[in-house]
């Protein structure tokens, strides 16, 4: 199996890991608001349960974007080889890997670590389109390719 192809299932494996904890921890806070609607009163009361709705709500947020992410991993095609950078592609500036898939930062695979950025990285938008041996000029410094896969 490609690089490339272990590393998008290893990212979506940590996504749909994260999510299935979140999703646990929603649940939990669910059970405990039920549990403590039960018979108080009052102003404290008030506070603690709109605390815990904005807590509730971070959450449905994170899973949320969790799903949308884990949704454009699925419309990948980590077997496609690329010459040029594109959505998709693996590729190396110097000595450091990036896969332009989903914002998700860096994550240590088989040894290596790898930053994963979406398409939408300014980093990636000065990159889409280049080929391997290129040099672009970002933030004041040159970014040489060295590979993509």
């Amino acid at each position: 199996m490609y690089l490339k192809t272990r590393l998008h299932r290893h990212l979506m494996e940590t996504i749909y890991s994260r999510k299935c904890r979140l999703e646990e921890q929603l649940h939990d806070m669910h059970l405990e608001s039920k549990q403590s609607n039960k018979g108080s009163a009052g102003d404290k009361h008030e506070v603690g349960i709109e605390m815990a709705n904005i807590e509730l709500k971070k959450l449905q947020s994170q899973i949320s974007l969790l799903d949308q992410q884990l949704f454009s991993l699925k419309k990948l095609s980590p077997d496609h080889q690329n010459k040029a950078l594109r959505l998709g592609s693996l590729f190396k500036l110097d000595n450091t890997w990036y896969y332009c898939s989903v914002a998700h930062g860096q994550i240590l695979f088989e040894h290596t670590h790898y930053y994963c950025l979406s398409p939408e990285a300014p980093l990636f938008k000065a990159l889409k389109g280049k080929k391997i041996n290129q040099t672009v000029q970002f933030n004041g410094r040159d970014w040489h390719i060295t590979q993509i896969l």
